[in-house]
């Protein structure tokens, strides 16, 4: 997903901070400019009141031979966050949290063809879940 600039679409369930599940769809966008990947994107999550969230993340490019890199997000949360895409395997694992350490979470995407992945993640606030998720991103 990273290393294939293009459009990703993705689908799935969002769940609240009461573990209630509601239809998710969106869209990433990955770019790769020299000395700077972005990925920008806009997720929907269907309720009675359906709401969009949009995102951007600024990502070090991965160097050659490299399984790691950083990256930083001004939108998602109460304040900027940072965080790692970990490259193991057939996942990539990405570890992230706000300055001051109070807003943080995980996802993980599993790669299941040349064209699909398969993710989960969830985010915390001040040590209350705030979301969790479970989706699937198709180029």
């Amino acid at each position: 997903m990273l290393r294939q600039p293009g459009l990703w679409e993705r689908a799935g369930v969002y769940r609240d901070l009461n573990d209630d599940p509601f239809p998710q769809k969106g869209q990433l966008v990955v770019t790769h400019e020299p000395g700077l990947w972005t990925i920008e994107g806009q997720l929907t999550v269907i309720t009675e009141q359906t709401q969009t969230i949009a995102s951007r993340y600024d990502v070090q490019p991965l160097a050659e031979g490299a399984s790691f890199t950083e990256w930083k997000s001004e939108v998602g949360g109460p304040e900027p966050v940072f965080g790692l895409f970990v490259v193991v395997d057939d996942a990539i694992m990405s570890p992230w949290q706000s300055r001051s350490g109070t807003y943080w979470g995980q996802e993980v995407l599993r790669q299941v063809s040349s064209t699909a992945y398969l993710g989960r993640g969830f985010a915390v606030l001040i040590n209350e879940k705030k979301c969790s998720l479970l989706v699937r991103l198709t180029f």
